[in-house]
């Protein structure tokens, strides 16, 4: 499909505070509270989780992978009240509380992100990379491209 704007490879970045205004607003139950700290090459997430107790948690991420809109965020290591290991197969309980439409669990420990959700309906992106840097993510994009708002293209 030919686009009003178009591009064989497009970099962006993308800013960790607002990253984390995002994960806070789909925050759900039993997870009281949760921060992203990125910093290059490792985003580390930490928050709490209410059971009987306040239980804080650390994960640490050290890659991104991602294909078309689809991004894959393998957990590195996992740990509660700072040195307790956390089995792996634990996340797996989060699966019926995400929203299905964005987020996803899949073995041995791994979080699958559909973006699709925050792409506008005029624009096509394909995502080849994403690195995690300090203060957020860069991401190059292969070829893409983009069209005016459906409301405007006619008006």
């Amino acid at each position: 499909m030919t686009r009003l704007i178009e591009w064989d490879t497009l970099g962006l970045r993308v800013n960790g505070d607002r990253i984390n205004d995002v994960v806070r607003s789909l925050r759900v139950d039993p997870i009281e509270r949760i921060t992203l700290h990125f910093s290059n090459g490792l985003l580390r997430v930490e928050g709490a989780v209410k059971k009987f107790i306040s239980v804080p948690f650390t994960i640490e991420i050290a890659e991104m992978i991602a294909s078309g809109t689809t991004v894959r965020v393998p957990v590195r290591s996992a740990s509660a009240f700072g040195a307790i290991p956390i089995p792996k197969f634990l996340f797996s309980l989060t699966q019926g509380k995400l929203p299905r439409d964005l987020i996803r669990f899949e073995e041995p420990a791994t979080f699958v992100i559909s973006l699709d959700r925050f792409l506008p309906t005029f624009v096509s992106a394909d995502i080849q990379k994403i690195w995690i840097i300090d203060g957020g993510l860069a991401v190059t994009l292969g070829r893409g491209g983009a069209d005016m708002p459906g409301d405007l293209q006619h008006g």
